[in-house]
């Protein structure tokens, strides 16, 4: 990166502060051996975000190394939100106000793409109310790290699969529908407003952070990839979260918008049962989570399997089929027999307008 390059990426940065808010880790200064990291990273974001939006974003800060270091009591495990396989999220405390902080794992360069492409799409995506707002980033790790807004303590995770730990209170069923209609929206978003369509490909329990008021905020984009401009699919290598993925991205064919719909579907189940999507969390037979479901749904069983933290609620048996039924049309094996997730979304707040458990 030459200097012109240099100087076009410190005005481009500056460019994306907030009126006022000039960040002190992109002021013009000599070269030291440190700043091989925030060149290389800073060249990349900027490409990307060029190449994604045409440079065009919600702004963002850029934030030093040292800033996010104190902020977290150097990373201090006791201060973790969740841990996923490649990043750490956790709360920190900074110019006098709750932040969270999302460390990328060190030591592994092939993290360095998926944390931009994370701060790429997140900047995009901070003007949606269910997505939680990144506020800037730090360019001078050797993986990038991230700051957004607090949105409190709890993942989707915690409070579905982790309740039994007594840490956190289970979700009522008014809490789960609104959960579910929620994310869809973000993730239709997500497929139609941008400048092209964005596959999310990490749609899971632990991406979904939850606020004091249990309204849900999409946290995670490090998987998203962009179908390319006049095409309706995209080839990739496979990639997504165990539990979740589409059968067409196991046989690495063709991807587009629906399988993340299917990743959805997968996400409703949890919801609904309370069971986390993996093989082991089913008896012998019953592998296939879908199938499983259905199973219930045509015996006329499907309280049984519900979870039972939301069955003593006494909710109406056809809205739980109608949400169960919601989840199986979007696991259909044939993408194109998958709804979009625009018309899950409306499939969903009708639901909820017509639940009687809802005021």
């Amino acid at each position: 990166m030459d200097a012109d390059s240099w100087y076009n990426l410190y005005l481009y940065l500056h460019r994306l502060q907030p009126e006022g808010k000039m960040c002190s880790s992109f002021t013009r200064r000599t070269r030291t051996k440190d700043e091989g990291p925030l060149l290389k990273n800073g060249s990349m974001l900027l490409e990307k975000l060029i190449a994604s939006c045409n440079g065009k974003c919600n702004p963002i800060r850029t934030f030093s190394a040292e800033e996010l270091s104190k902020a977290t009591n150097g990373f201090n495990v006791e201060q973790e939100i969740s841990r996923y396989v490649h990043f750490v999220l956790y709360k920190g405390f900074l110019d006098g106000r709750e932040i969270s902080v999302k460390r990328y794992k060190i030591g592994e360069s092939k993290y360095l793409e998926t944390a931009i492409t994370d701060i790429v799409i997140g900047s995009q995506m901070s003007v949606h109310k269910n997505v939680l707002k990144l506020i800037g980033c730090c360019l001078e790790t050797q993986n990038p790290v991230l700051v957004y807004e607090f949105g409190g303590e709890k993942t989707l995770k915690k409070c579905i699969l982790d309740v039994h730990e007594g840490q956190f209170e289970p979700l009522t069923w008014k809490s789960r529908l609104r959960i579910a209609m929620d994310v869809a929206s973000a993730v239709a978003y997500l497929h139609t407003a941008l400048s092209r369509p964005i596959i999310h490909r990490g749609l899971s329990l632990i991406s979904i952070v939850l606020d004091s008021n249990h309204v849900a905020k999409l946290s995670e984009f490090s998987l998203s990839i962009a179908i390319p401009e006049g095409k309706s699919h995209v080839e990739d290598a496979i990639s997504g979260i165990t539990g979740y993925m589409a059968p067409e991205v196991w046989t690495g064919s063709k991807i587009n918008e629906k399988a993340d719909v299917y990743s959805f579907g997968r996400l409703l189940f949890e919801l609904l049962t309370g069971r986390n999507n993996v093989p082991e969390y089913y008896a012998a037979g019953d592998a296939i989570v879908e199938e499983f479901v259905q199973s219930y749904v045509e015996s006329n069983r499907l309280i049984e399997i519900v979870d039972h933290k939301i069955s003593s609620e006494g909710i109406n048996r056809d809205e739980l089929v109608a949400f169960a039924k919601i989840a199986l049309s979007c696991t259909v094996e044939n993408p194109e027999d998958r709804p979009t997730i625009t018309d899950v979304a409306k499939q969903l707040r009708q639901l909820r307008k017509d639940s009687p458990c809802i005021p």
